[in-house]
């Protein structure tokens, strides 16, 4: 599943419109790829948010992946500014050309955080995505099923997976994350 570029939908969406650029192409890629951010922001994990903070606290640095058409400055931005959690790096699959659970995604994330992949914990809500993409790099991974309640997809319902690796920590809760690190 690759990601197309911003600057790459944009260009198509002005042919398809026959439409003139409103300043420099890259202005308006980020234009576009920041919006509705403001407009309609997500709902955030408090989960999520209070695990960020407490890693922050001891020094940890965080680092988002996501598969998302918004590029990862633009999240990083709203995520900081709206959520009030102070990430290190967002690399989006927009970005790096690639969707989780490619392993471009999850090497960009290893090169912006300085550490080797072996170093890293990455903790994802699906099995497929994010337990075998990390896996396939070499980092760690952790399947976060907290959130499973409120997704509804007949296609990948994300009920529990086949245990491929039962070394592969399932969570119900984020704050369990902290008892992986060794910080509990």
């Amino acid at each position: 599943m690759e990601s197309v570029p911003v600057a790459t939908q944009v260009e198509k969406i002005r042919e398809l419109l026959g439409a003139q650029y409103d300043g420099p192409v890259e202005q308006v890629a980020q234009r576009f790829a920041e919006g509705g951010l403001k407009e309609h922001p997500p709902v955030f994990n408090t989960e999520a948010q209070a695990l960020v903070r407490q890693l922050n606290e001891v020094g940890l640095p965080v680092v988002v992946t996501t598969d998302t058409s918004r590029s990862g400055s633009a999240w990083k931005s709203f995520l900081e500014g709206a959520g009030g959690m102070r990430l290190a790096h967002v690399v989006a699959s927009t970005d790096v050309g690639a969707c989780k659970p490619d392993p471009r995604i999850f090497a960009e994330a290893a090169r912006r955080s300085g550490v080797t992949a072996s170093e890293i914990l990455h903790v994802g809500d699906s099995w497929k995505w994010d337990v075998e993409g990390a896996r396939a790099f070499g980092m760690g991974a952790a399947l976060y099923r907290g959130l499973w309640s409120r997704y509804w997809d007949s296609v990948d319902p994300r009920e529990n997976p086949p245990v491929i690796d039962a070394s592969i920590p399932c969570l119900d809760h984020l704050s369990e994350v902290r008892r992986l690190l060794g910080l509990m």
